[in-house]
């Protein structure tokens, strides 16, 4: 793939670097917010100033589907494009643009899971639909897996991919109202069975994503029975029955930290519960609203909904602090990046996970990206054709931004994977190591 220049970067589009913004003050909870996944609106800029020069320009780029969103995973960018009629993946290098495989597969694209700690892609062979309680539940019957560095199938077997590690991936049986009746645990490099065990109809069969939780499987029934796995042979560890049954929510149970968090909804009220995964004993209650999902915040636990990211004490479930943010991402010293959207700009802010004060908000019109956890990076959009994303290195102690350079592109679609940054804009990827 070709290296694409930018030229003189420091054309008057680039803008004037404003003064330090000064420190947020907390703000109410007073009005909802929105949603927020690290998706911000690009807003106009304007000024004269002439910028520093620039220390990157942009690495590689390529043409894709309008639609497709790149996704940079262990070492490519899986870009998904095509028409119904004619699917095809591509995976590019993520370090020169090279195209490392294709594949024409009109199943493919709809549903792939990439698992980094084996460097596989998971997807079903055969996709199945059924209604259940007025909504519709997908899953696959079987399971192919495929080398992400060359696209090519190392295995298949029935069941639905519920989960992977460096070593192995378990797989389900589903019944007609789509609950999980049998579990499988095979060998990730050849599909080799290490045990097989039947379950009663459970809802859901709960994983943790991080591979230093990945020793336990809780299984959790709509009549309210939780029973605890061990993953290395499916050997019960606990069972319990809760005091009312489990419902499923968009955001399900999760496993983190050597705990189970558990979801609960009744009516306006959702209940939070945090068990000891080993033993199931009840460890302590958080109440709030909405559908929910923890997050290791460093030294609290964050509990994020639509609207609000809360900070729990991790040993309690205390609540310490609440912000009107429904995205929080951990970064180095005790720190939080979080984005409150409930403007038609969305605010960013860097703030203290203890305490939940603020250092500093992000400068106006901006996106603010994290690189290895401290290194924060600032977007803006320009306003004249050909589009493009300015990047500065932003100070959230003293404010300062220091202008690094821009590339092709909208600040609203980039995104970080290791030190390179993937921005996509009409039809076109554009890639940029960022140091």
């Amino acid at each position: 793939m070709a290296i694409i220049e930018l030229g003189d970067v420091s054309a008057p589009d680039f803008v004037e670097e404003p003064a330090p913004a000064p420190p947020l003050r907390r703000i109410g909870l007073r009005r909802p917010v929105a949603a927020v996944l690290a998706v911000l609106a690009a807003v106009a800029l304007t000024g004269s100033g002439r910028p520093a020069p620039p220390s990157f320009a942009e690495s590689w780029s390529a043409e894709i589907g309008l639609d497709s969103w790149p996704y940079p995973f262990a070492g490519i960018v899986l870009v998904n494009q095509g028409t119904p009629e004619n699917q095809e993946s591509v995976a590019y290098d993520l370090g020169t643009g090279q195209v490392r495989w294709r594949l024409h597969d009109k199943e493919l694209p709809s549903w792939l899971n990439p698992d980094p700690d084996s460097n596989q892609l998971y997807a079903p062979a055969k996709i199945r639909t059924v209604e259940v309680d007025g909504g519709t539940t997908y899953f696959g019957t079987d399971t192919r897996a495929l080398d992400a560095g060359t696209g090519t199938e190392l295995w298949r077997r029935s069941g639905d991919e519920l989960a992977a590690t460096a070593g192995e991936v378990l797989l389900g049986d589903r019944d007609d109202r789509a609950r999980i009746t049998g579990l499988h645990l095979v060998r990730a490099t050849d599909g080799t069975a290490l045990w097989d065990r039947p379950i009663d109809p459970a809802d859901n069969v709960v994983v943790s994503e991080d591979p230093a939780d990945t020793t336990r499987i809780v299984l959790a029934t709509a009549a309210g029975r939780l029973t605890t796995l061990r993953y290395t042979d499916g050997a019960v560890l606990a069972t319990r029955q809760v005091d009312r049954p489990h419902t499923q929510l968009t955001w399900g149970p999760q496993l983190l930290g050597g705990r189970f968090f558990d979801v609960r909804h009744d009516g306006a009220v959702t209940t939070l519960v945090a068990y000891g995964t080993d033993s199931l004993t009840d460890l302590w209650r958080f109440t709030t609203t909405g559908d929910v999902y923890v997050q290791n915040c460093g030294p609290v636990l964050c509990v994020n909904d639509t609207h609000l990211t809360t900070a729990l004490d991790p040993a309690t479930g205390t609540r310490l602090w609440q912000l009107p943010s429904g995205d929080a991402t951990p970064l180095t010293n005790g720190r939080l990046l979080i984005a409150d959207s409930r403007q038609i700009a969305t605010e960013q802010a860097v703030v203290d996970a203890r305490t939940g004060r603020a250092v500093r908000t992000a400068p106006p019109h901006s996106r603010i990206l994290a690189v290895d956890g401290d290194r924060l990076l600032e977007l803006r959009d320009t306003t004249t054709a050909p589009y493009r994303v300015t990047i500065a290195r932003w100070d959230p102690d003293t404010g300062r931004r220091t202008l690094l350079g821009a590339v092709l592109g909208r600040s609203d679609t980039c995104q970080l994977s290791g030190h390179r940054m993937l921005c996509t804009g009409a039809g076109r990827l554009s890639v940029t190591d960022v140091g």
